[in-house]
Formats: structure tokens, C-alpha cells, sequence
């Protein structure tokens, strides 16, 4: 499901960069805020919700040295830039962007973000 998000989120960026050049899927703020203004084990979703927004995806995951479940929440921006067209070849650059909110009991649990280096995009 998440794969098919992605990629019509990277379908609408490329197409929307060809004529601009550059096209993101919204904001991304880095981690300070999270850092900051989120305590693990006392801040709420609510809480949450007001630094990072709605998520753009939940699900649940369970982790290797503490098997107790958590809920997660998802957020990602990914950004096209230097969009071209040369001829019937569409070329640029893509960079993903994530960051995995954990929750444990309905209380923040931590996150773990995450971003590609900028990756070539060649389509033919």
C-alpha cells in the first residue's frame, strides 16, 4: 500500500516538475521541533499531531530488543528538482524524505528519520 503511495506521489512530482522544474509533495520539517517539543512516554498523539501535522500513513511494528507492540505513524515529502525534458527523455533529480513517529500505549515513543541522497532520475 505504502509502495503505491510513493509512487503516485513521485507519478504527481515529475509530472507537475515539467513544467516548473521543481515539484515536492509538501513540506518537510527536520527533527528539531521533534527533539524539542516531544517528551518520550508523556507527550500525547495530540501532541504529535501539532508539531508534525497528520500523519500520511499509520500502521504497527514491533522491534527486535523490545518485543511489546507500538504504533506508528508515518510522514514523508518527496521533491523532484532540476526536471527536464532533452529530447523524448525526461531527466532530474528525486529525494525521499521519512520520518517513523513511534507510540507506546498511546504516548510518544521516539522516531527514526531518514532521507536519500539526491538520485539521479533517468525515464526514457
Amino acid at each position: 500500500m505504502r509502495g503505491g503511495i510513493v509512487g503516485l506521489a513521485l507519478l504527481f512530482a515529475m509530472t507537475a516538475a515539467c513544467a516548473s522544474g521543481t515539484a515536492s509533495t509538501g513540506a518537510f520539517t527536520q527533527t528539531a521541533r521533534i527533539e524539542a517539543e516531544l517528551k518520550r512516554g508523556t507527550s500525547t498523539k495530540m501532541d504529535v499531531q501539532r508539531v508534525r501535522g497528520t500523519p500520511k500513513g499509520t500502521g504497527g511494528a514491533i522491534l527486535p530488543l523490545d518485543p511489546r507492540p507500538r504504533e506508528v505513524w508515518y510522514y514523508s515529502d518527496i521533491s523532484a528538482t532540476n526536471m527536464r525534458r532533452e529530447g523524448q527523455e525526461l531527466r532530474g533529480d528525486i529525494r525521499v524524505q521519512f520520518v517513523l513517529v513511534f507510540f507506546r500505549d498511546g504516548l510518544f515513543d521516539g522516531f527514526m528519520w531518514s532521507a536519500s541522497t539526491t538520485i539521479p532520475l533517468e525515464e526514457k
